[in-house]
């Protein structure tokens, strides 16, 4: 795509979800006449989803579903699986409907990823976890290594994973397109901006709201240690509390820095280091700065790799919201702005790979194909070369890939835990900065 293609504000639709129905429309068809059982854990917002792709889309065959809010959760069993069990409880479904199930999925929020696919290893049920994989680092690599010990089929939900983007990367900056790669800036307008989730800026819990009758709250909280209810927290905002959720870089970072990670074959960070503003103990950051070092690349040497939280745009008339603190605005490289282009026309979220020859630019949360090559002259240059080095790119179903490891028919999943774990640990270890306010120097192999 040359940046004309991409429109005077690089429009993010030209990267909307197809999910690769069409490009995979054969095995999709195989898949539907012999549908797999399904589970569901978690059927609100993302669990919704989930369900529409795999049980609609892909027509699977749903068994079970569960979620500790009988009200939240109905309209998506009702619409999607309205003769399925209905469970409140993960380990009651696990043993009631063990050896009916061929595969689960889980969309519940992160505090309680990780016992819920425990629990499915024991009965040795694929599973498809959203992202981030698990709360925190310790949760993270035992739960890869009992997939791994178990030969358990796994997939995490970062279905950027599955789509060509990466492979566009990969080949752009192997072919030369922007010189030598310095490094990546990545942003988010969350959280202050999207899904109507953000961050309250408690220093200290307040005074708790009554329980609704229909949520289970202690099933809610499942492992984590026990805290009142807060409307501010279920059933959307819960990303923005430290004890519950992982942020913007757990919603989101999975989604773009998945990107530079997997192209470039960075290893874990030596070091990771943060600023930020509004966060306390309690609530994640208004805006955030995350600092990545790595001690090698692909490249051979050492690489960074910047995240921003909380980007919003300046009004019509150049002003900012009251508050906003600009140098937390991701840095715009001179490619960028040469073309007469600032923060009023960058999207919400995006990245740029910075070259010394030029820039790969990703105009949206989800890369499915090709990115931006600027400056111009590059794109021209560099697109005949391109065209057969990417010729028989295309998208993946993501929730089909998963679909396809139950049966085997792949050696495993694009994002199997293998991959995921290492992935949401680097993830993760920004939050961690973030929560304590201090920089982390990780020695990973210890």
């Amino acid at each position: 795509m040359g940046i004309a293609a991409a429109g005077a504000t690089f429009a993010p639709s030209l990267f909307a979800e197809v999910d690769g129905l069409a490009s995979a429309a054969k095995n999709a068809a195989d898949y539907a006449k012999n549908p797999m059982n399904l589970a569901f854990i978690g059927t609100g917002l993302m669990g919704g989803v989930n369900m529409r792709i795999l049980l609609s889309d892909l027509k699977q065959n749903c068994v079970a579903t569960c979620d500790v809010d009988t009200k939240y959760s109905a309209a998506a069993r009702n619409k999607y699986a309205p003769k399925a069990k209905f469970f409140t409880d993960y380990r009651e479904m696990f043993e009631k409907m063990a050896g009916k199930i061929d595969g689960v999925v889980i969309s519940t929020p992160d505090n309680s990823h990780f016992s819920i696919a425990m629990t499915a290893l024991k009965y040795k049920i694929p599973l498809y976890v959203e992202k981030p994989l698990c709360y925190s680092v310790g949760q993270i690599r035992a739960l890869t290594e009992a997939a791994k010990k178990a030969g358990a089929v796994s997939q995490m939900g970062n279905f950027v994973h599955s789509c060509c983007g990466i492979d566009y990367v990969r080949e752009f900056v192997d072919a030369g397109a922007i010189g030598e790669v310095k490094e990546v800036v990545a942003w988010t307008c969350r959280p202050l901006k999207g899904c109507n989730q953000t961050p309250k800026g408690w220093k200290v819990w307040p005074k708790p709201d009554p329980i609704p009758p229909t949520l289970d709250w202690d099933k809610w909280l499942n492992i984590t240690e026990y805290s009142d209810y807060y409307d501010a927290v279920v059933p959307l905002n819960w990303r923005r509390f430290f004890k519950f959720g992982s942020g913007s870089l757990g919603d989101i970072g999975c989604h773009i820095l998945d990107v530079p990670i997997t192209a470039f074959d960075l290893p874990a960070p030596t070091k990771v280091s943060s600023r930020q503003r509004g966060g306390t103990s309690i609530c994640v950051p208004l805006q955030d700065e995350v600092v990545y070092e790595f001690p090698t690349s692909k490249f051979g040497r050492p690489f960074k790799m910047t995240w921003y939280s909380g980007f919003l745009k300046p009004d019509a008339d150049g002003n900012w919201p009251d508050g906003y603190d600009k140098s937390f605005l991701p840095p715009l490289p001179k490619e960028y702005t040469d073309m007469k282009r600032g923060y009023a026309q960058l999207p919400d979220d995006g990245m740029f790979i910075v070259g010394t020859e030029g820039v790969i630019f990703s105009p949206a949360m989800h890369l499915r194909g090709k990115p931006v090559l600027l400056p111009k002259k590059r794109e021209i240059e560099f697109s005949k070369k391109l065209a057969p080095r990417t010729a028989g790119f295309a998208n993946l179903n993501h929730r089909l890939n998963f679909l396809q490891g139950i049966a085997r028919d792949v050696k495993k999943c694009n994002s199997d835990f293998s991959v995921a774990g290492p992935l949401s640990e680097t993830i993760q270890l920004g939050n961690v900065t973030l929560q304590t306010g201090a920089d982390i120097v990780w020695d990973s192999a210890n």
